[in-house]
């Protein structure tokens, strides 16, 4: 009853100021319209026991429309829709495959509100970028919902370089349904000159009143044409023993810039593990559904990109060589818990990224 008292009173708010609100005409403008897609070949050498498995192919790996803009001089929009979710979704509802869609309003120079599907306000820079944007990835980056439907309030400092962000969403472990779970984040996101700081602290309901805590923490850093990122993602409820480090995930990659940046060289590595509870506990027990207990998985690898336009990154190239070392990776399917045990996986890719940009400005 108070969560809805709490946004019936921001919902008035919001209406009376938006009456008041004297909207200027003819400023509707779309600021990027872009379709982006990405294919890839795959070739997988899969290791398990005394068995081995080789898989390979090409296949369709994104395919995304996005759109943005401002209605007014204070209103925005933003939109990305993306039309495969392989692996991550087989439903056919439309909806679900929506990125996000959201309405907002700049109710000063420094204060923005929005509303609509969102992404979920957490830290870490491999999850802050575009899924497209992202070649092999950590366990955790693969099972978060990170698109859910909620209201933001932002504040960004006069110079620009920090953005603050309280968000109130669905719970990722709620879905989309009207589960009753909920989600609270507190995000920063700053821009200075060497680093790039991303950061955030977040609460999770996994059951009624009871809240995975996620302490994410992330920064890129560029120096010349050497770049990259760190992350450490700490996951705790307040019921297990060690708060920090049982249940986390790090990874890491540098970079480096050739050929007046139409070329990049880099290496990719990372660790996600959950030793809070023991991985023979009840599913109505577990604390963390993004990394299940007793997941354990090591990854690392590298590869080259390369983009033939000048000054522009719209068309890219890549190749990397990347081995997972799997020591356990618990899943829950159809009501049962899966374990997989000692596979050692080798994958080699090549992909091809093109954004046409209609309007980018």
């Amino acid at each position: 009853m108070k969560k809805f008292l709490f946004l019936t009173a921001l919902a008035m708010f919001a209406l009376t100021s938006f009456s008041q609100e004297k909207e200027k005409t003819g400023d509707f403008r779309i600021s990027n319209l872009a379709l982006e897609a990405r294919a890839d070949f795959d070739y997988y050498n899969m290791k398990q026991d005394a068995d081995a498995t080789d898989i390979s192919g090409f296949s369709g790996k994104f395919l995304n429309f996005k759109i943005a803009g401002n209605i007014t001089d204070r209103f925005f929009y933003a939109y990305r829709q993306r039309f495969n979710l392989k692996g991550l979704d087989t439903s056919s509802d439309f909806f679900s495959k929506t990125d996000y869609m959201y309405l907002g309003w700049q109710v000063t120079d420094d204060i923005a509100l929005s509303a609509g599907k969102q992404v979920v306000a957490m830290g870490g820079i491999e999850y802050d970028l575009a899924p497209i944007d992202v070649y092999y990835h950590t366990e955790f980056w693969n099972t978060v919902a990170c698109y859910q439907l909620g209201i933001n309030a932002t504040f960004t400092t006069r110079d620009k370089k920090n953005t603050f962000t309280a968000q109130f969403i669905n719970s990722p472990f709620g879905g989309e349904n009207l589960s009753g779970l909920y989600g609270y984040n507190a995000h920063w996101r700053a821009d200075y000159k060497h680093f790039d700081p991303v950061c955030s602290v977040n609460f999770y309901e996994y059951s009624d009143g009871k809240f995975l805590n996620v302490i994410a923490l992330g920064t890129a850093f560029d120096f010349g044409p050497v770049y990259g990122y760190l992350d450490y993602t700490n996951r705790a409820s307040f019921e297990q023993k060690n708060f920090l480090f049982d249940d986390m995930t790090i990874d890491g990659r540098v970079g480096v810039y050739f050929m007046k940046d139409k070329m990049s060289v880099y290496v990719k590595a990372g660790y996600d593990v959950n030793k809070a509870q023991d991985e023979t506990v009840a599913v109505e027990d577990i604390y963390d559904h993004f990394i299940l207990p007793g997941t354990d998985i090591t990854f690392y690898g590298g590869g080259v990109e390369f983009f033939p336009l000048k000054d522009r990154h719209d068309i890219r190239l890549n190749a990397f060589f990347a081995v997972n070392d799997t020591r356990c990776l618990t899943e829950y399917r159809d009501g049962i818990f899966c374990f997989t045990r000692d596979k050692l996986t080798y994958q080699a890719n090549v992909s091809l990224t093109w954004r046409i940009n209609f309007i980018n400005r």
